[in-house]
């Protein structure tokens, strides 16, 4: 699957107008259930871009700079900011099948000497469900951000 994102990842980063939905769509023998995870993380490095060029997290789909389609056949993406300066962003994907899982994802900026500090995490259901899981901007002290019960970190 990581091959299909490093793929992913130059568009991502050079800002072409592309529909990574579209993308996804054609990629030979990528199934339905891997498609959502790609598009987190592509949704992901948009952000992190995003922040790194503008000092905060895009609110919208639309303020990345590719196109992103926020409905396939299969989920229903969205994204929404938390903070006066977007300094956390939330992703989910909500499957729209009985038969997929649904993610969420969570990117927020901490400060620590060093400065400034990115942490992210990704979390699927455990089995399939239309409710992505609640995931909390708060890390916990020498774990980090976690995944909630009923769902397991991607790696």
């Amino acid at each position: 699957m990581w091959k299909y994102l490093l793929f992913l990842a130059p568009i991502v980063l050079t800002g072409c107008q592309v529909n990574f939905s579209s993308v996804l769509e054609d990629i030979p023998g990528l199934r339905s259930s891997d498609r959502a995870p790609l598009m987190m993380k592509a949704i992901a490095l948009g952000q992190q871009t995003y922040y790194q060029n503008q000092g905060y997290f895009a609110n919208s789909l639309q303020g990345l700079s590719g196109h992103l389609n926020l409905e396939t056949d299969s989920y229903q993406y969205a994204i929404k900011t938390e903070g006066e300066t977007a300094q956390t962003v939330f992703i989910t994907a909500t499957a729209k099948t009985d038969d997929l899982r649904s993610y969420s994802g969570v990117m927020t900026v901490g400060k620590n000497e060093g400065g400034v500090v990115l942490m992210a995490n990704l979390c699927p259901t455990d089995t399939p469900s239309k409710i992505p899981p609640l995931l909390s901007s708060t890390p916990v002290p020498g774990q980090g951000l976690k995944c909630p019960p009923g769902s397991t970190p991607v790696r």
